[in-house]
């Protein structure tokens, strides 16, 4: 095994984490914040420290070149030790399973958080909890293009990356190409997103740690009612954004280099588009017809629900008093937004989920197999982009759905059994395995407030949003020794 090369990338993936942590370091000083400074020194210290110690002594090793295998510990490695790191400035206000939840829940881009007024929050934690989404969002990417892309993980082996590969055969020349040239466009559309929030009536700190939770489909917000309270053009803005960060973030790249074909030709992006669009109609005439909104409120409603929950970021527009989600929220649409929760965005976005591909997969298989009924002798090829899709394919993302609803139980069940009711155990658990954390709040009219839950809850959540952001058979193949064997 190549850990000689695991161990090297992932302690220059250290160094570079303690780095980002000198913005809010920063603007802790800048602030004039109390206690909060001190924190981010002493991370920067041992988390850089950490990485060093793991890159020099990774130095003049000759291990052959790193495969699947390297591929999928280094992808555990990032997100498993990384949120200890980061979550050592959140130990001024929380225990210390519940800031590895919050850093945790903020690498993985779900957006679970233990602060249910984040506003009482230092201004500089507020931000580093934005800044970890950016960081776990831009990580997802990578993970997409090199595990998903590569490995064919989980039935996307038809995945393909807009990004020309050339001769980047091994994964650490593939991790570098794939950062070098993604990582600028993921921070032009972020800059650019901030803008429009702060043209649109959003002061800039808050609205670059929206922007940083929108690109990144994390959900982190900066107040209790922060999106609630934005104007409507400032929602509009985020719907545009979570939308786009739900798509194949290679598209964009190809788009900035003048290639805008990619657009009409990627098979996700009509599927998602159709998905959104029967989705907020059905939406609206739920909520117009089953509540006292007007159609134009109610279509608002549907669409930014739509978005939110279908990108996994899980903003909510609807104001939380006390607790309690303000206004009527029909049954009828906390089920379509749990179906649309599960089903996630697209694979090589930061989006969480079943994945799009796979769900479009199954449903061009299902109608294969109608066909089948009526035509027994029948041969109906399955294709997928103009390309015919193979039956070990199917049977990947079939495995897949089988492991995802499973686990989606097996969490819900652990839920449940410590003294929550089904409705709450069943939105945390799609939450954590969908990486869609506030869109939970979507489902229930009651806040659900993560820092009540007890510890073994919450340390279920947590090995739920790491499953979820691994893609399961990432992690659960570390523990089959024949994964492992020659």
């Amino acid at each position: 095994m190549a850990l000689t090369a695991v161990l090297n990338v992932f302690g220059w993936s250290a160094v570079l984490f303690a780095l980002t942590m000198l913005i809010p370091a920063g603007l802790s000083v800048f602030f004039g914040e109390v206690g909060t400074p001190s924190l981010f020194a002493i991370t920067i210290l041992l988390t850089g420290t950490f990485g060093g110690a793991m890159t020099l002594a990774s130095v003049g090793g000759r291990d052959r070149a790193p495969g699947r295998r390297e591929a999928f510990l280094l992808a555990v490695l990032l997100w498993t030790i990384l949120p200890a790191f980061g979550a050592i400035p959140f130990h001024i206000s929380a225990s210390p399973i519940d800031a590895y939840l919050e850093a945790m829940s903020g690498l993985t881009t779900t957006g679970y958080s233990v602060f249910p007024e984040p506003e009482l929050l230092p201004r500089s934690l507020v931000f580093w909890r934005a800044e970890m989404q950016w960081i776990g969002g831009l990580a997802t990417i990578m993970l997409s293009v090199v595990l998903l892309g590569v490995f064919g993980l989980g039935g996307l082996s038809i995945y393909r990356s807009a990004i020309p590969q050339g001769d980047s055969s091994t994964m650490i020349s593939r991790l570098k190409d794939t950062l070098s040239a993604v990582w600028w466009v993921y921070l032009i559309i972020t800059i650019a997103c901030a803008i429009l929030l702060w043209l649109n009536g959003v002061k800039p700190f808050h609205a670059f740690c929206y922007a940083m939770s929108t690109v990144s489909t994390g959900g982190f917000v900066t107040s209790s009612n922060g999106v609630a309270e934005m104007s409507d053009s400032a929602r509009g803005v985020l719907v545009v954004f979570m939308l786009g960060s739900a798509l194949n973030f290679t598209l964009h790249w190809a788009a900035f280099h003048g290639r805008f074909s990619v657009y009409r030709y990627d098979p996700e992006i009509r599927a998602f588009g159709r998905l959104c669009g029967i989705s907020a109609l059905l939406a609206f005439l739920i909520v117009w017809l089953q509540t006292d909104m007007n159609a134009l409120d109610s279509l608002g409603r549907a669409i930014f629900s739509v978005a939110s929950v279908a990108s996994t970021t899980g903003f909510t527009s609807v104001p939380v008093d006390g607790g309690i989600m303000v206004g009527q929220w029909p049954t009828g649409l906390s089920v379509l937004l749990l179906t649309l929760m599960m089903i996630g965005g697209a694979a090589g976005s930061t989006a969480g989920g079943f994945k799009l591909m796979r769900f479009a997969l199954l449903i061009r298989q299902g109608g294969a197999e109608l066909t089948r009924l009526s035509f027994p002798n029948a041969i109906t090829a399955i294709t997928y982009g103009g390309h015919k899709v193979e039956t070990a394919v199917l049977r990947s993302a079939w495995n897949f759905l089988m492991m995802f609803m499973l686990s989606v139980a097996a969490l819900a069940i652990l839920v449940d059994l410590n003294g929550y009711d089904l409705g709450t155990a069943l939105a945390l658990a799609v939450g954590a395995l969908s990486n869609a954390g506030p869109a939970a709040n979507h489902v229930t009219i009651e806040a659900i407030s993560i820092s009540g839950l007890d510890v073994v809850t919450k340390s279920g959540i947590i090995a739920g949003m790491l499953a979820g952001r691994l893609e399961l058979l990432a992690l659960l193949g570390l523990f089959s020794p024949s994964f492992w064997g020659r």
